[in-house]
C-alpha cells in the first residue's frame, strides 16, 4: 500500500475501540468470501470487534471520511471500483457484496 493509500486508511479509522453497539440488532456473520472481506474491512475501519452483514452503515457512526476508507480498501482488496453512491444504495455489507459480486459476473 502506498503511503498516501495507507494514511487515507488511518485517518479514517476512529480514535478509540468500539464494540458492538446494542441498537444494532442481532449479529449475522458473513455467508460468503465477499461478505467476509467486506465485514473485515468494516470492522477495521470502524474498530469494532464485530460487524453483522446487516448493519447499517450509518447506524455504526459511518460518514464520509470513512467512506472514502472503505472505497480505497475495496478497490484495494476485491478489486472494484464503486461510485460514491454505492454507499447509499447498498448500506450494509449483505447488500454491497451483493453488488460487488454482480459487477465481478459482469466482467467476466
Amino acid at each position: 500500500m502506498t503511503d498516501a493509500k495507507q494514511d487515507i486508511s488511518n485517518a479514517a479509522k476512529p480514535r478509540i475501540e468500539r464494540r458492538r453497539l446494542p441498537l444494532l440488532g442481532p449479529y449475522v456473520e458473513p455467508r460468503s468470501p465477499t461478505e467476509q472481506k467486506l465485514a473485515e474491512i468494516w470492522r477495521s475501519l470502524f474498530g469494532m470487534d464485530t460487524v453483522g452483514i446487516t448493519d447499517k452503515y450509518e447506524d455504526l457512526g459511518g460518514d464520509s471520511l470513512m467512506a472514502a476508507g472503505i472505497f480505497v480498501e475495496i478497490e484495494l482488496k476485491l478489486g472494484v471500483n464503486l461510485p460514491w453512491a454505492a454507499l447509499a444504495e447498498a448500506n450494509t455489507i449483505e447488500k454491497m457484496a451483493l453488488r460487488i459480486d454482480e459487477l465481478h459476473r459482469q466482467t467476466k
